[in-house]
Parts: C-alpha cells; sequence; structure tokens
C-alpha cells in the first residue's frame, strides 16, 4: 500500500507539473505575441508619422504647381492658354512626381495624377485654343488630384482606422 500511494503521489504531482508547465507555456507564448503586436503597432505609427512629415514637406508644391489650373487663374490667362502653357504645368508636375513624391503618394493620389497628366496632354479642339469641355476636365481633373493630397494628409493611425471599421 505505501508502494502505492507512493506511485500515486508521484503521478499526481507529476501530472500537476505538467499542468503548470502547459499553463506556463500558453500565459508566455500570448505574451509574446501581446508583446510583438504592441511592438508592430508602434513601428506602424512610427512609419505613419514619417510619411505624413514628409508629405506634408512635398504636397504644397504640387499644390503651387497646379495653381494655375483654378478657374481664375486659368480665366485670367484666358490669350495665354496655349498648349505651351499646360505642357510647361506638366512639365513641372513631372518633374516633382519623379524627384521624391512618386515614393510618397497613395494609390487613390496616384490615380488621379495620372488622370490629370493624361487631360493635360491633350491637344487643343479649335484651332489652337481649348474648348470650355477641354478647360472644364483640367479644372476637374486638378480638383480631385488636390483633393487626393489632402486625403493623404488626414493623419489616422492604421489602428485607429480599423477600430472605426469595427
Amino acid at each position: 500500500m505505501e508502494l502505492f500511494t507512493g506511485v500515486l503521489s508521484a503521478v499526481i504531482a507529476a501530472i500537476v507539473s505538467l499542468i503548470i508547465a502547459l499553463i506556463s507555456f500558453v500565459t508566455n507564448k500570448n505574451t509574446l505575441r501581446s508583446e510583438r503586436e504592441k511592438f508592430e503597432r508602434e513601428l506602424q505609427r512610427s512609419m505613419t508619422s514619417k510619411l505624413y512629415d514628409l508629405r506634408l514637406e512635398m504636397y504644397p508644391e504640387a499644390i503651387a504647381i497646379t495653381d494655375g489650373l483654378r478657374k481664375s487663374q486659368m480665366a485670367a490667362q484666358q490669350a495665354h492658354l496655349s498648349e505651351a502653357y499646360f505642357k510647361d504645368i506638366l512639365k513641372k508636375l513631372d518633374e516633382w512626381h519623379g524627384a521624391r513624391a512618386f515614393l510618397l503618394l497613395s494609390r487613390s493620389a496616384v490615380d488621379t495624377l495620372y488622370t490629370l497628366r493624361r487631360v493635360l496632354r491633350e491637344k487643343p479642339e479649335m484651332e489652337g485654343q481649348y474648348s470650355k469641355e477641354q478647360l472644364e476636365k483640367i479644372w476637374k481633373a486638378k480638383g480631385a488630384f488636390r483633393s487626393a493630397l489632402r486625403s493623404d494628409i488626414q493623419f489616422l493611425y492604421e489602428e485607429e482606422t480599423e477600430v472605426r471599421d469595427d
């Protein structure tokens, strides 16, 4: 009987040790996962902050370049609205995009930039003069591009947008 009690005590002690080891393993695993997720969120926040700062540095130049595409600016330049006028703006926009901005633009901003570039490349319809419809398309494309840039500057951390989606 003493042998049976000793073996039973050893088996119970072994089972308790295994349960404690299993609980410790699961706890450590969850703690490590939690710490990794926290680190990844902090890293994402840091990268988002850097991207935001670079956008704030670069985007005002694009706004200045496209200033000549405002309705009031085009109306003031009516006599000088030639293909060369729009090609000059397009050239400046391409230089801006090619320098560093291409790394910073969101997909939406890139799409609107390509639309603006395509519209600016169109030839004048009427004997070297742009039609009202063409000027309206240019103005709308400029507006969509600027709106996409403004959207890029909205500063929301990824986890904050995830909370909204839930």
